[in-house]
């Protein structure tokens, strides 16, 4: 019912589609004499074999019209016992990525949530809805079997055959040519479904289309009926626009393009007669879509729209070039693959700079507030040093290309801190930090993800890593005019070209539900190798400190005294390996789309399960490196990371609180789709390619102009026709 109201079936009335028996080379049994609208309840019940109908029919003949009818009729007179008829449209399924049975039983949750509920203790681990579906309770009508791509027919042919097989009711709808390639696949043994009975839709008749135009504008007589007058004069002829009112889907449209709504003015709206200046079918079919979404945009005086007609064209427009093209071939709206339409390395290099300006900001925050509440501190806090942690942050979320794009922001936030009086050698250390710590956060990436830890052969190695190793340590060369820093940079090079993972990798293929612990003992190893292996460059420096420095006394990476190296080495070793092991064990779980129904609530969620690693993150890695800093003032006499000793200790665990923050903040961006959204939705209506509210554009759309249908938590047209139309000629199957 929800369905016919959205289609608008019975305003005024139900049209009257009639069909004959279909092709013998569809079906094997025709399913009796021909016939018209609501007979076709007792057709199905009294003359198909089986349950089992197929229903051919040309684009926009009625096809889904007459399944919501049949749907409706068989609700309406099913006795106890009998199977629950179930409007399933198959544009949203993919037939290489789940069979038949999986997606009707998902399908059937995101429509029904309490059919999401455990099943009967003897069924198993099933859903009332898997239970459903195993004891054939459900009469399944597939509409839109020509929404697949033509190359997945023979397959979706088969995996209907296997799912509902000869002795199970069925009702199936497609075009007639999609249908026939379907039974004759290129390769493979061709499918065939046993025992359909078929009917083949005719087109409408010249006097149920002028009845169903003049009833819907008020009535023979009416204002607004007396317009449709040239129109009606020709319908039975061969004229063009006799021929295309022969679909369903056309008188449709033109009834919502030129009939007034309640409270609308005839004279406010376009002349029908202007249909009659369209030199074949095609261009008036062409017409009548393009002018439907103005139609369905029409301002009401009721209910306000935020969107013109205009706008809203051009944003359902992009939509639909974009589904047409969508890398998983399904013709839907989901929020989650939006990012797909955002150049690849536009969100790495955002979370980037975010993280980057974070990191800033928080590292010279925390030593802000600790040099006002512990005065022994013995130097002010330089905000020109800060930031470094941002840096590896964003290695971590967005790769070499997010690393570098934090060392550029904060270079330049660096230089700001200081002007008009900019050294050279500041600009220097700043681009050779940003260089080196980017390469760090690949690192930590590729000690924490994967199964193990592969040491790639040099033919294998991505050349811009080592590459931006060199340069940070040419730049450390000409900062400081000798060879400190030097050493880790090219260290850092090597080991994320041999080790690392550069980059967040492929979209998450759906949101995130929550987040779930992920340790191991391989994990936990490779996150204390990979602390391990980034300390150990920095020993190495304090150990060559003198050699490297050339007698210099000022030191930037490490102390030259062997234990104060030592300590410094085991402070940066820790914090790294608290951020492998964090990347590695906080792991997001993916959503089931067949228990969420709607939307905003996976948004909602998604954005919650991001905050979730950034708190899980910072309480953990605060005790942890704040515990080992307190410890290197203890014993180590150094300063923990970014500030001196202090009589103060437990201040180590607020300078501690910076890299786990960071760190969390790295972990639920790299995860979550909520994050590539965000970024998706503001690059694109920065390009007005859709409004920023994207969501309640969306909803709007379904709700209130019956362009979109939604299904689960995601959208599609509800005429793939006029899908098909606003993608565009050249993007038509």
């Amino acid at each position: 019912e929800a369905e016919a109201r959205a289609r608008r079936l019975a305003d005024p009335y139900p049209l009257p589609v009639s069909w004959r028996g279909a092709d013998a080379d569809l079906a094997e049994v025709t399913a009796g004499p021909a016939g018209r609208d609501g007979e076709i309840g007792a057709v199905f019940a009294d003359r198909v074999p089986g349950r089992r109908l197929l229903v051919p029919g040309a684009p926009g003949s009625g096809k889904t019209l007459l399944l919501v009818r049949l749907l409706l009729a068989l609700i309406e007179n099913r006795t106890a016992g009998d199977p629950v008829p179930v409007l399933f449209p198959l544009a949203s399924w993919d037939p290489t990525a789940v069979d038949l049975r999986a997606w009707m039983e998902r399908k059937l949750v995101q429509d029904h949530a309490e059919l999401g509920a455990a099943a009967p203790g003897e069924y198993g681990d099933a859903t009332l809805a898997g239970m459903l579906l195993e004891r054939r309770r459900v009469l399944p009508v597939l509409d839109g079997f020509d929404e697949l791509p033509p190359e997945m027919g023979g397959l979706a042919l088969h995996l209907i055959t296997e799912a509902w097989p000869y002795g199970c009711g069925l009702v199936l709808s497609s075009r007639p040519a999609e249908y026939r390639a379907a039974l004759r696949p290129r390769t493979g043994v061709p499918a065939r479904l046993t025992g359909m009975a078929g009917i083949h839709l005719e087109p409408l008749g010249a006097d149920d289309v002028a009845d169903y135009l003049l009833r819907g504008a008020g009535g023979h007589g009416a204002p607004a009926a007396t317009r449709w007058a040239p129109v009606v004069a020709v319908l039975g002829t061969d004229a063009p626009v006799a021929r295309a009112l022969g679909s369903p889907l056309m008188v449709s449209l033109a009834r919502t393009v030129y009939n007034p709504r309640p409270g609308e003015v005839e004279g406010e709206l376009p002349d029908p007669a202007e249909l009659l200046r369209c030199p074949a079918r095609r261009a008036v079919e062409s017409h009548l879509l393009d002018a439907f979404v103005d139609a369905a945009y029409r301002p009401r005086r009721e209910r306000p729209c935020p969107w013109t007609p205009g706008q809203a064209r051009h944003a359902l427009r992009f939509l639909a070039r974009h589904m047409e093209r969508g890398a998983d071939g399904a013709a839907e709206v989901a929020w989650w693959k939006l990012g797909q339409a955002v150049p690849g390395a536009l969100p790495q290099v955002l979370a980037g700079v975010l993280l980057g300006v974070l990191g800033w900001l928080v590292e010279g925050a925390i030593m802000e507030v600790i040099q006002l509440f512990a005065p022994q501190v013995p130097s002010p806090t330089r905000w020109e040093e800060r930031g470094g942690l941002g840096v590896v942050a964003a290695g971590i979320c967005g790769g070499l290309a997010g690393g570098l794009a934090a060392g550029m922001a904060i270079t330049l936030l660096c230089v700001a801190a200081v002007a008009p009086d900019v050294p050279a050698a500041l600009v220097l250390h700043r681009l050779a930090d940003g260089g080196s710590l980017a390469l760090v956060g690949v690192i930590i990436s590729g000690f924490a993800f994967g199964s193990r830890t592969a040491v790639r052969r040099p033919a294998d190695w991505d050349w811009r890593l080592p590459v931006t190793g060199c340069a940070a340590a040419i730049c450390y060369a000409l900062c400081f005019g000798n060879a400190c820093g030097t050493v880790s940079a090219l260290l850092y090079g090597l080991m994320a070209a041999a080790v690392g993972r550069d980059g967040v990798g492929a979209d998450p293929a759906c949101p995130v539900a929550r987040v779930r612990w992920h340790w191991s003992p391989r994990g936990v190893s490779r996150g204390l190798l990979g602390g391990l292996l980034l300390g150990g460059s920095i020993l190495m420096e304090g150990l060559l400190a003198d050699v490297l420095s050339g007698g210099d006394a000022r030191m930037y990476i490490a102390p030259a005294d062997p234990v104060a190296a030592g300590w410094a080495a085991l402070q940066v070793g820790a914090v790294f390996a608290v951020a492998c092991l964090l990347v590695n064990g906080l792991r997001t779980v993916p959503v089931d789309l067949g228990v969420c129904v709607e939307g905003r609530a996976l948004l909602a969620n998604d954005r919650r399960t991001l905050g979730t690693c950034v708190l899980t993150a910072a309480v953990l890695g605060a005790v942890v490196i704040g515990t080992q800093g307190w410890c290197a003032t203890v014993w180590g006499s150094t300063g923990v990371w970014g500030g001196a000793a202090t009589e103060g200790r437990h201040w180590a665990y607020a300078v501690g609180l910076v890299p786990s923050l960071l760190t969390g903040l790295a972990i639920g961006i790299r995860q979550s789709a909520w994050s590539r959204y965000a970024v998706a939705r503001g690059y694109l209506a920065l390009r007005a390619k859709v409004p920023f509210d994207l969501m309640a554009f969306l909803a709007d759309a379904h709700e209130h102009h019956g362009v979109l249908r939604r299904t689960g938590a995601v959208y599609q047209f509800r005429h793939i026709e006029l899908q098909h139309r606003l993608a565009g000629p050249d993007l038509r199957p």
